[in-house]
């Protein structure tokens, strides 16, 4: 147990490095129909961003609680008003999946892809997003890992270039 405890505190550890290296950061919150987490998202540049998420699932609808650190990698796209971007990508999760009926508390170790969409004021620094996360579990067996796979998220903007309009057209040539 104190192994993979000291695995999970590893990966957290090295998504947050990569965060506080990023350019234009952001911190909030995640709510999952079955549970919450919290976000962490750090832009690499103007399209490309790391999010580390820690998410506890199972304590309101699903069977089993889970408690999983999430590190993602994901492509934003900004469409034609840039306060809206659309993303998508994928990452790994570690963590514990306890209280499963029938199975005996594990830890658990897979891959989550995520897609969705985000909208960021203009006038402040706050964004709100809904986004699908699908996740499969590797260790044990292979299995589709349910907890927290829709959420809706807000996060709080630290920098003042929030929103980058997108680049503009060049001009026609005559």
């Amino acid at each position: 147990m104190k192994s993979r405890i000291l695995i999970l505190l590893f990966i957290i550890a090295g998504i947050v490095n990569a965060n506080a290296q990023a350019t234009r950061m952001a911190i909030g919150a995640r709510a999952t129909p079955d549970g919450l987490g919290a976000s962490f998202k750090g832009f690499l540049d103007r399209n490309l961003a790391i999010e580390a998420q820690l998410n506890v699932g199972g304590i309101i609808t699903l069977p089993g609680e889970s408690f999983t650190a999430v590190g993602l990698l994901e492509y934003h796209i900004p469409l034609p008003d840039p306060a809206f971007r659309i993303y998508f990508g994928g990452g790994l999760h570690a963590g514990t999946w306890v209280n499963r009926g029938g199975h005996a508390d594990e830890f658990i170790f897979g891959m989550d892809g995520i897609g969705g969409i985000e909208y960021v004021f203009k006038s402040i620094p706050l964004g709100i997003s809904a986004d699908l996360k699908p996740a499969i579990n590797f260790v044990q067996e292979a299995e589709f890992f349910p907890h927290n796979i829709f959420g809706v998220s807000a996060r709080y903007y630290f920098s003042r270039g929030h929103i980058r309009p997108a680049a503009p057209a060049a001009p026609a040539r005559r």
